[in-house]
């Protein structure tokens, strides 16, 4: 294997050093490339011999009184070739991973074999020029050194096999006594004809056999052997398309003999027809072929992003695994604004995206461009290959991000807007595969972004859970219950019973105004300093209020404020000293004059809004039964779906319904009234509820 890998090697740089001396970048190229321009050179090298000995053997056979005798006859030999050529079919085949093989035919050798048999090797110029003539239109539309050797190569080779080889068929034609015209339609005349179409074939063959031999000896070369068997085949079939109609032209000129031009023309309609067919079915063939290839690749791709780890940088990777021979052979590059690529073919190609993708941000739906129009996003036209381009958007809100932009090589296929349509529903299912692996990019993120938060927001709970007083006082002839529902992972609702001097309870309901954790945060803060001015203090509830507000306002900037109630309980005395800072008043209910609520109302406004303001002390006395009933404004404001709030007035009855019971089965009833009440309804703020019962 190491001795037939050198040998290939040795073989290679001496056949480099030749074709380099007329291209001489060759050298610089890559390795496909290079064994292609060398297959291109050295076959330009050997055919030009043969190409111009058989224009010097036509010249010397051509018979110049032939277009003066029928003009006419030439003319209508020279239409029908036209109409032909016109009616080409075409055969593609995948030869691998971007790699095609595509060739055309005609039955327009009808034509000029019967031209041939009638009028002897004159004729061959009617091939000729059409050689000349179809070299020119290509040379002057294509723009690469790489596609001008290729067509050069394929022209000369042409030459020589519109030239030599019939030629060399003709002589064994003559010398088996063979006539021009034709003489008849018998085997006398048929098997020579016959014959001499056969050799002309082989003759054809054995001149494109240098190239054929280079090409094989190139896949090895590349290692692409599993494609071997199908390449000859290919090549035979190339060259069968354009010969195997040659037999028929010996009926076309015995037609002519015995019968006339009318009959002539008759059999050539026919012909016409048969090649009308022939070029409606290769465009059914290759649009079958590229419709499976499209599908099936599609499938594949939106199967590997379905399989594919969450995460944008997975994408290049598939793509590389499946956009290659998605579409015909061509370049293709697929990126997101302003130059990050995800995925081009191939990587040596440059294309100017920087004067795409500004137009193509303007843009919502696929569109195509023959060579002949001019590219939107260029002042002025320019050669250019067959073009798709489409826009790549996001799917929530439809904002163009990327492009997607494909040249379509020219193979034997003629490309028209018919055909270029024909791409675009693929084109539209791999840009929506591409916008939904970026989509699935970022919902994954937003997910991860999401659970870091919630674990975050969870963590923030616990802690301010584990700040709120589990274990409450236990006080002869009194009753604490206590409960805190967050409408979220964290609360701006607080409360607390902190023990004071003497034998006091300080008594803390508070709410910040506002939702989230920067109000969790705040209610953090708040709580801890009530909590420290009220145990260092020692006092009143409006001197720890002042304390606690000239703090706020001193080291926060937030435009935050808290409304709070506190009040200092006496047990023994049952005297309740208390500053309300803008909260919702806590209602005392009389066990001797339940008709009478009292409202624990405002004598003060909320903590952190104004510096050096005045603060107020009330005192009520709890007697033996009496129940004290201090809530947030999550409990009145609760709402049903109707739109409706529970309310303040709706919470004193079930309290006053509840009078007399344990503060525990005082607070559940509220509780057990406030979810009723709402149902099913969302829950839009906390709910905290403090009930103290004195005992009879």
């Amino acid at each position: 294997m190491g001795l037939c890998s050198g040998v290939a090697r040795i073989m290679e740089d001496r056949l480099l050093s030749i074709a380099k001396v007329f291209r001489p970048e060759l050298e610089t190229m890559s390795v496909e490339r290079r064994l292609a321009g060398i297959g291109d050179v050295l076959t330009i090298l050997y055919s030009s011999p043969l190409a111009l000995g058989g224009l010097i053997w036509l010249i010397r056979v051509t018979n110049p009184n032939l277009i003066l005798e029928d003009p006419i006859l030439l003319l209508i030999f020279v239409a029908l070739m036209v109409i032909f050529d016109y009616l080409k079919f075409f055969l593609i085949v995948e030869l691998g991973p971007n790699r095609y093989g595509s060739a055309d035919g005609s039955l327009s050798g009808i034509v000029l074999w019967s031209a041939i048999l009638l009028i002897g090797p004159s004729a061959l110029w009617l091939a000729v020029i059409e050689a000349v003539y179809e070299s020119i239109a290509e040379w002057r539309r294509i723009t690469s050194s790489a596609e001008r050797w290729n067509l050069l190569r394929n022209f000369i080779l042409n030459l020589a096999g519109v030239t030599l080889a019939p030629l060399i068929s003709l002589y064994f034609y003559q010398t088996w006594g063979g006539t021009y015209p034709l003489s008849a339609l018998d085997l006398e005349t048929i098997l020579p004809a016959l014959g001499t179409v056969f050799i002309n074939t082989a003759f054809f063959v054995l001149i494109w056999a240098g190239y054929l031999w280079f090409s094989i000896w190139a896949l090895n070369i590349l290692r692409t052997k599993p494609t071997f068997r199908l390449f000859i085949t290919f090549l035979f079939m190339a060259i069968g398309m354009n010969h195997l109609g040659h037999p028929f032209a010996i009926l076309a000129a015995a037609a002519f003999i015995q019968n006339g031009l009318p009959f002539y023309l008759f059999f050539m309609a026919g012909m016409l027809l048969v090649a009308f067919l022939a070029k409606r079915l290769s465009w059914a063939a290759e649009g079958s072929r590229q419709q499976t290839r499209m599908l099936e690749r599609l499938e594949q791709l939106g199967r590997a992003i379905i399989n594919a780890p969450p995460g944008e940088e997975s994408l290049p990777g598939i793509l590389e695994e499946h956009a290659p021979n998605m579409f015909p052979a061509g370049n293709l590059v697929v990126w997101t604004f302003p130059d990050q690529i995800l995925f081009k073919q191939p990587e040596q190609w440059a294309p100017d995206l920087d004067t795409v993708w500004p137009w193509l941000l303007r843009q919502t739906e696929v569109q195509g461009f023959l060579p002949k129009e001019t590219l939107p996003w260029t002042d002025q036209y320019s050669n250019h290959s067959p073009a798709l381009t489409a826009p790549i958007r996001e799917i929530e809100s439809g904002q163009t991000f990327g492009g997607f932009y494909l040249e379509l090589h020219t193979l034997a296929q003629p490309w028209e807007h018919r055909s270029l349509d024909a791409l675009v529903p693929a084109v539209q299912s791999f840009t929506d595969q591409v916008a939904s692996a970026m989509h699935q990019s970022v919902v994954y993120t937003r997910s991860l972004d999401y659970l870091r938060v919630t674990q975050e927001l969870k963590m923030a709970g616990d802690i301010q859970a584990s700040l709120l007083p589990t274990v409450f006082p236990n006080i002869h002839g009194w009753q604490f219950a206590m409960t805190l529902e967050p409408a979220g992972e964290t609360s701006g609702d607080f409360f607390d019973i902190i023990p004071l001097a003497d034998g006091k309870i300080g008594i803390v309901v508070a709410d910040v105004m506002d939702k989230g954790v920067g109000p969790a945060m705040y209610m953090a803060i708040s709580r801890t300093l009530i909590r420290t001015y009220a145990i260092e203090l020692d006092s009143q509830p409006d001197t720890v209020f002042f304390a606690t507000n000239e703090r706020i306002l001193t080291d926060t900037t937030s435009s935050l404020f808290v409304t709070a109630f506190y009040g200092v309980l006496n047990p023994q005395t049952g005297e309740l000293t208390y500053c309300n800072a803008g909260h919702n008043p806590p209602y005392l209910l009389r066990s001797q004059d339940v008709a009478n609520t009292e409202a624990l109302v405002r004598n003060a406004i909320p903590i952190g809004i104004v510096e050096d303001t005045t603060w107020g002390n009330d005192t009520i006395l709890i007697e033996p039964g009496d129940a004290l009933i201090l809530y947030t404004d999550g409990i009145p404001e609760a709402a049903n779906n109707d739109g409706k709030f529970f309310g303040e007035e709706t919470l004193v009855q079930v309290a006053k319904a509840s009078l007399g019971q344990t503060a525990g089965d005082l607070q559940a009833n509220i509780l057990d009234a406030v979810h009723h009440f709402v149902g099913d309804a969302p829950k839009h703020d906390d709910i905290t509820l403090l009930v103290l019962v004195r005992d009879k």
